[in-house]
C-alpha cells in the first residue's frame, strides 16, 4: 500500500512556510497592479482569501478525509528512512570486499554503512542446537576454514552407549582426589585449555564405597568419537591424552599409541584427520593393583581425557566430555599387550558399589 504521508507532509510544510508566503507576494503584487491599471478592487480580496486558505486549508482537508498525521513524526521517520537507505546502499558496496575476509560472514542492517560481522563459528554455534537430535553430534570445528556457518554433524555409532562424565574424583581438589590432583590434568599449566575443555568420561558411575567413577579392576572399555572433516584436504591435528590407567589409541581402525599405566600424564599424538568421516577409538584399562581380590579385584577409579585439536591449539574438534564421545563394544583391532585377564564394561557391569 502506497504511503503518502511524507508527500502531505512536505506540501503543507511548503503552504505554510516559504512556498505560500511567496504566493502570498506574487498574489498582492499582481492585485495591486490589477486595482491601478484595471480598477479592479476585489482582487485584493482574492489574495487574501488564497493566502489563508494555503494556510489553514491542509489542517481542514485533513480534518475532512480523517487524516491523523503528526508531519513532526512522519518527517522524522522519512528522515531515517533515507539514512537507512543510504547506510544499506554504501554497505552494501563494500559487502562484497568485507565478507570475503576469512572466517566472517557479513550482512548489512541499515544502521551503519558499514557491514556487520560475525564470525561462521559464531554464527555457527549460536545455531546448532536447531541441528542437534538423541542420535547425532554437531561441530562448528571446521566453520571459519570452509567459510560456511551450516553445523556438521555425525550419527552416533550403532548400539554405542552414553558415557558417564565428570564426577568428584575429577575435581582436581586435594581435599577431593588426593592422588589426581598432582596429574599433568589437574597441576601442569601447560595443559590448562585442555582442563578448561574436556572432561574425564568413563563407562559406569559406581557407588561411594570405592570412589566416584570406580570400576571392577582388570576391567576395560572402549570410547569412540567421529570427526568429519568436510574441506577436502588432510587436516594435521593433535590428539592429546591422559588415561587411567593403561589406553590404546586407534584412527580410522588402526591404533596410533598406547600409554601403558601412565595414568598422571598427558601425552600428546600427531594424527592427520582424512578428508570425510575419521573414527577415534580409545580403549582403556583398570589396573587391579598386585593382589586383585574377587569378586570386585580391587576396584578403583578410571577414566579417559581426550581432546583433538588443530596443530596451533585454536581449533578443537573433540573433547571427551561434551557429549561426542559413546561407549562401544570393543576396539577396531585387539590392542597390543592388552592384558588378558578383563571384564569387558559393555558387555557385562563393571559398575562397584
Amino acid at each position: 500500500m502506497l504511503d503518502f504521508s511524507p508527500v502531505i507532509c512536505e506540501l503543507q510544510g511548503w503552504s505554510q512556510g516559504w512556498l505560500g508566503i511567496a504566493l502570498t507576494v506574487a498574489g498582492l503584487t499582481l492585485a495591486v497592479a490589477l486595482m491601478v491599471y484595471l480598477r479592479w478592487y476585489i482582487g485584493i480580496v482574492y489574495v487574501f482569501i488564497g493566502a489563508l486558505g494555503l494556510y489553514y486549508g491542509w489542517p481542514i482537508l485533513e480534518d475532512w478525509f480523517h487524516i491523523q498525521l503528526d508531519c513532526s513524526v512522519v518527517q522524522s521517520q522519512f528522515a531515517q528512512f533515507e539514512h537507512y537507505q543510504q547506510n544499506t546502499q554504501a554497505c552494501e558496496n563494500n559487502l562484497l570486499a568485507v565478507d570475503s575476509q576469512t572466517g566472517e560472514d557479513c550482512s548489512c542492517n541499515g544502521t551503519s554503512a558499514t557491514p556487520q560481522c560475525m564470525s561462521y563459528a559464531s554464527v555457527c554455534n549460536s545455531q546448532i542446537s536447531n541441528y542437534e537430535t538423541s542420535n547425532n553430534y554437531c561441530s562448528c570445528a571446521t566453520a571459519v576454514r570452509m567459510e560456511n556457518s551450516t553445523p556438521v554433524c555425525v550419527n552416533y555409532p550403532t548400539a554405542s552407549t552414553p558415557t558417564v562424565t565428570n564426577t568428584a574424583q575429577y575435581q582436581c581438589s586435594s581435599s577431593t582426589s588426593i592422588a589426581w590432583a598432582p596429574t599433568d590434568y589437574c597441576s601442569n599449566t601447560a595443559y590448562a585449555n585442555i582442563k578448561a575443555t574436556a572432561t574425564f568420561i568413563y563407562p559406569a558411575k559406581g557407588g561411594t564405597k570405592f570412589g566416584a567413577g570406580a570400576i571392577v579392576g582388570t576391567a576395560y572399555y572402549t570410547m569412540q568419537t567421529t570427526i568429519d572433516n568436510p574441506t577436502g584436504q588432510p587436516i594435521p591435528a593433535s590428539w592429546y591424552a591422559q588415561t587411567d590407567d593403561s589406553g590404546w589409541y586407534f584412527l580410522n581402525g588402526h591404533q596410533v599409541a598406547s600409554s601403558p599405566m601412565s595414568y598422571a600424564q598427558m601425552n600428546r599424538y600427531p594424527i592427520t584427520l582424512n578428508p570425510g568421516a575419521n573414527t577415534l577409538d580409545v580403549t582403556v584399562w583398570n589396573w587391579p593393583g598386585n593382589n586383585p581380590q574377587p569378586p570386585y579385584n580391587n576396584p578403583n577409579p578410571t577414566g579417559t581425557v581426550d581432546e583433538i585439536t588443530g596443530t596451533s591449539g585454536n581449533t578443537i574438534y573433540s573433547a571427551t566430555g561434551n557429549g561426542s564421545w559413546r561407549m562401544v563394544a570393543g576396539p577396531p583391532t585387539t590392542p597390543t599387550n592388552l592384558p588378558a585377564s578383563r571384564t569387558n564394561c559393555y558387555t557385562q557391569s563393571c559398575a562397584t558399589p
